[in-house]
């Protein structure tokens, strides 16, 4: 599922929160979450992806002027139930 499409300026290191509450069931809890970018110049940085609650944050950093870039987040939750996004971002100038 796309979430959305959102603007990155070059160079930044940005930190972003995807909230997944309302996806989970009641009682299930994030397991393991992987995050990716398809660009080489505007990457996924450390500290790697965090799984806070309900809540999955990570830190996109670099890029070039006019670039375009997919963010594919994976999570599993503890119920075994596989979600799949992607977030489009579209860099910019500062």
């Amino acid at each position: 599922m796309i979430l959305g499409s959102k603007l990155h300026t070059v160079g930044d290191t940005r930190r972003w929160t995807v909230q997944y509450d309302k996806w989970l069931g009641n009682t299930a809890t994030i397991a393991q979450v992987s995050v990716t970018s398809s660009s080489t110049t505007c990457t996924v940085s450390t500290p790697v992806p965090t799984i806070l609650g309900t809540d999955v944050v990570f830190y996109l950093t670099g890029g070039t002027l006019g670039e375009q870039v997919t963010v594919t987040l994976k999570l599993t939750d503890s119920q075994g139930n596989v979600k799949n996004d992607t977030i489009k971002f579209t860099v910019i100038a500062p």
